[in-house]
């Protein structure tokens, strides 16, 4: 209504609309330095004027105000820059990830130094080169054992620290998983609350900047797709979105399994939805691997899985275990570099037809795999994210094993080589104390040359206690001045082999092929010695161990470069990102002056109206 009464409540509305602007500036000023919060701001909004247009309304110049009223505090936030800032931030998480541990290998592996590998080959070769033109002296043959020894010891301690730092990775995993379904389970309760508060009529402002935050920590362990519902909720669920950065996953990468829906159509499951939130997804993690007994580990066979609902080691309550059928060693890594598992509410493995495709249809869920269930490896659903701290670590189990297998090869080839030279035979069995010992064996299995590795190569014990067995000469007997034998293995430092195509199952004689024949150069009295020639499509053991640390140090260059590029990227993503939801103190000064001077003037108006209202009911009166 018009009149003097109607001046006092618009006064009365202004400086309540007033008093909420300060509040809500107030708010931003004590949170300027919160993480995640997003600044606020008041919308004011006209009251409904007086009065509607009528038959018996009163004339007049027009409708008249009836002051404003606050309609909303909404946050300021741009949600193109909240997509962009948490795709990069898987990356950084993938490419942080691999920095940190491919840091840890380049100084397991500790080259260039003196005690390093590279130098201990020199050391050991070099060793038999001072033997051959000094054969006569026992110390030569002493210090050919002990560089070996040496040589031997520092190839079997890389790959230990290796298979270390491996489960050093795995723990990270764990506990990786365990900190995603805590996120999770947050976002999800938060996301309930919000969906409240907005049913309610309000607006959940600082709970929502919480989700965010939690989004944001989340899209740094794996890439993450939100579908936005009624009332702010959302659906959360993974994201493919990023495979383009790593080519080693799998062909469903990061893509959720799908399931079912009432209007009997497939559709993702969801990690946070707003409706029917228990029925949600999560991961669990695989602690154990263990083949079955009498099955050597990476074989194609049955495995005992045993896997932790939601990551949590620490209760025995949430152990479950699976039996797996593994067809390939190829699986079998695959299994082992992965380790998380889609699971339901339940804490049961999601079972799709086949998880080698990219198919759709084989990633349709119709049913799980309980506790003691069985299945085949590709019935698994595993989380194989094509980014974030998940895929880093993953992708670096992979580079240990690569890492490992290449040593093995090099270990396997330097005890084929020099076996097959000291001992002139091109087969492990045939060697015996006249024609010469096999220098190298199987720590593990002596009689088994051909699973050598750099985990299990060590000297001849024979050898070891009696380095006289070191045979110098092209014979046996060729004199104490025959050095031969010994310059031929000092020479297989520059021959070139093919290392690279050495195969777990691959024997002496595969390896040494049609290469080892009889050498005119290394003769006596009528005999030959055999050597090993050059194979044109190898390489030497020192270049193949070099061409190893130069794949690490382009490797972990790539990383560190990447985790550079994400700083600098992601720093002008938070400026803008800043610029627009960020709380400026100088701007809220100003705020807080004009709603300030705005209160004061409508406590004016209050005032006036009161002055005027004692004319009218007191001053009449005279």
């Amino acid at each position: 209504m018009s009149g003097l009464f109607g001046t006092l409540n618009i006064g009365k509305s202004g400086m309540f609309a007033q008093q909420g602007a300060i509040n809500t500036t107030s708010h931003n000023i004590a949170n300027a330095t919160t993480e995640g919060y997003s600044r606020q701001r008041v919308e004011l909004q006209t009251t409904r004027p007086y009065c509607k247009p009528s038959m018996n309304s009163t004339a007049g110049p027009g409708q008249v105000g009836t002051g404003v009223q606050i309609v909303a505090i909404n946050r300021v936030r741009d949600s193109f820059l909240d997509y962009q800032t948490r795709v990069e931030l898987g990356v950084q998480g993938q490419f942080s990830s691999r920095d940190k541990f491919l840091s840890q290998i380049e100084n397991i592996l500790n080259e260039p130094t003196d005690v390093g590998i590279s130098k201990l080959f020199g050391k050991f070769f070099d060793a038999w080169h001072d033997l051959g033109l000094n054969p006569q002296t026992s110390n030569g043959k002493s210090v050919v054992m002990q560089q070996a020894s040496a040589l031997a010891d520092e190839l079997n301690h890389t790959f230990n620290e290796l298979s270390k730092l491996k489960e050093n990775t795995q723990m990270e995993i764990q506990q990786t998983v365990f900190e995603v379904n805590s996120i999770l389970n947050q976002i999800n309760q938060l996301n309930q609350e919000i969906v409240q508060v907005k049913v309610a009529g309000q607006q959940p402002n600082d709970l929502m900047d919480r989700r965010d935050l939690l989004l944001d920590k989340l899209s740094a362990k794996f890439g993450i797709e939100i579908d936005k519902e009624n009332f702010e909720g959302i659906n959360l669920t993974t994201s493919n979105h990023a495979k383009d950065y790593q080519d080693n996953t799998s062909p469903l990468g990061g893509t959720p399994p799908q399931i079912k829906g009432s209007d009997g159509k497939f559709h993702d499951v969801n990690l946070v939805q707003t409706i029917d939130p228990e029925n949600v997804y999560r991961f669990s993690y695989i602690k154990d691997i263990t083949p079955k007994e009498n099955q050597k580990l990476g074989a194609a066979g049955e495995y005992e899985v045993t896997y932790y609902v939601g990551g949590d080691t620490k209760s025995e309550n949430n152990k479950r275990t699976i039996t797996v059928k593994i067809d390939s060693e190829k699986e079998f890594k695959r299994l082992d570099e992965c380790r998380v598992l889609w699971t339901d509410g339940n804490g049961d493995v999601v079972k799709i037809p086949n998880n080698s495709t990219p198919n759709e249809a084989d990633n349709q869920s119709t049913t799980t795999i309980g506790n003691n269930g069985s299945c085949n490896f590709t019935n698994l659903k595993l989380f194989e994210p094509p980014s974030g701290e998940l895929r880093g670590q993953m992708s670096v189990q992979q580079d240990i094993d690569k890492y490992q297998e290449q040593l093995n090869k090099l270990a396997k080839a330097l005890a084929f080589a020099v076996n097959a030279t000291h001992s002139q035979h091109k087969t492990f069995s045939a060697a015996d104390n006249d024609t010469g010992l096999n220098f190298f064996i199987n720590g593990k299995d002596p009689s088994n040359e051909t699973e050598i590795t750099a985990e299990n190569i060590t000297i001849n014990p024979e050898i070891k206690k009696n380095p006289m067995k070191i045979i110098t000469g092209v014979t046996e007997n060729s004199g104490e001045g025959d050095g031969k034998r010994a310059l031929a293995i000092a020479q297989l430092r520059n021959i070139f082999m093919s290392i690279q195509d050495i195969k777990d199952d691959k024997t002496r004689q595969e390896f040494l092929g049609t290469f080892f024949e009889e050498n005119q150069e290394y003769e006596f009295d009528g005999k030959f010695l055999y050597t090993l020639q050059k194979d044109t499509k190898g390489m030497t053991m020192d270049n193949y161990f070099n061409d190893i640390i130069g794949g690490l140090g382009v490797d972990e260059g790539e990383a560190q470069r990447m985790v550079k590029n994400q700083a600098t990227l992601l720093a002008g993503f938070q400026q803008s990102r800043d610029s627009v939801s960020g709380v400026s103190l100088d701007e809220e000064f100003a705020n807080l002056i004009q709603f300030n001077h705005c209160y004061q003037a409508n406590a004016k108006i209050i005032s006036t109206v009161d002055q005027l209202l004692d004319v009218v009911i007191n001053g009449l009166k005279k």
